[in-house]
């Protein structure tokens, strides 16, 4: 994960050993926790709006029935598309519980994978969901505005030849120009091999904990001639991300509630008359 502002050296570290620089001394890195942000992904009134429409589905036995009633299909079709971006964001949170393991094992050796390997699990999993945010935001919206478009050819182009209004394609690009840095950054490391760094001896610490997790440890120094400490590398990297996911989430969460408040409105243009004229009997929410 890499965040938007200026990023620190541990941040710019690739993989492979670089030889030290004479003068050069290591930053004071934070090992003490931050206050964890945990992504909300139901507060909305929209969100809430959908959820309370969907329970209709279960006054039918098939979507085919359900599909006869245009004000049904339409709140549960909308429904499944809001559904899978909640859950999306809901498992954004997947990577915060890595990155605040409450108290650390007391001994690293017994973890799963290498303590390097586990802030790479963590990364990895936060910036391969986060990136995927911005599909979910086109899939819900070609939803609300029923423009007919298969999943896999949803993008903003096709959304604004659709006739999807300017303020809701801003606010779209704004949501994938923020991503900028993270989509270079899962391209170069999903598609390209390359790695990043979490610590300011990244080398050291990576064999370091491979070493721990293999062969019971290692002793030694790092290239600033401190005695090598797993723990330590493994707490500073944790903060490290802790920084980025809070501050990448938090922005996230304000601009999918600007989006919300937007398709709440042409959600309601849409389903007002569409229950307004059914039969069904089935007024589950009503117009508003």
């Amino acid at each position: 994960m890499a965040s938007r502002s200026k990023p620190s050296r541990a941040s710019k570290k690739t993989i492979g050993y670089y030889a030290p620089i004479e003068d050069e001394r290591p930053k004071r890195a934070r090992s003490q926790f931050l206050v964890r942000y945990v992504l909300p992904s139901d507060r909305h009134d929209f969100v809430g709006r959908i959820y309370d429409l969907s329970i209709v589905a279960y006054s039918f036995d098939s979507y085919e029935a359900l599909s006869e009633h245009p004000d049904c299909k339409y709140a549960i079709d909308v429904n499944h598309y809001l559904s899978t971006m909640t859950r999306r964001i809901e498992s954004l949170n997947m990577a915060g519980d890595l990155l605040w393991p409450g108290v650390l094992p007391t001994r690293l050796d017994g973890l799963p994978v290498s303590a390097y390997q586990w802030l790479t699990v963590a990364a990895d999993v936060f910036l391969m969901r986060y990136i995927s945010v911005v599909d979910c935001a086109l899939i819900l919206t070609n939803a609300v505005f029923e423009c007919g478009l298969e999943v896999r050819k949803c993008t903003l182009d096709s959304l604004r030849r659709k006739a999807v209004p300017n303020e809701i394609c801003r606010l779209l690009a704004a949501v994938a120009e923020d991503q900028g840095d993270l989509r270079t950054e899962r391209n170069a490391r999903f598609h390209h091999g390359a790695e990043r760094g979490f610590t300011d001896d990244d080398q050291t610490f990576r064999s370091a904990a491979f070493l721990l997790h293999n062969m019971g440890g290692a002793g030694g120094h790092d290239r600033f001639g401190r005695r090598i400490n797993v723990e330590r590398f493994l707490k500073e990297g944790l903060v490290e991300l802790q920084r980025e996911f809070n501050q990448v989430s938090r922005r996230l969460v304000r601009q999918l509630d600007r989006l919300y408040d937007e398709l709440e409105i042409e959600f309601e243009v849409r389903f007002g008359p569409r229950i307004r004229a059914s039969t069904h009997g089935l007024r589950v929410a009503g117009s508003r």
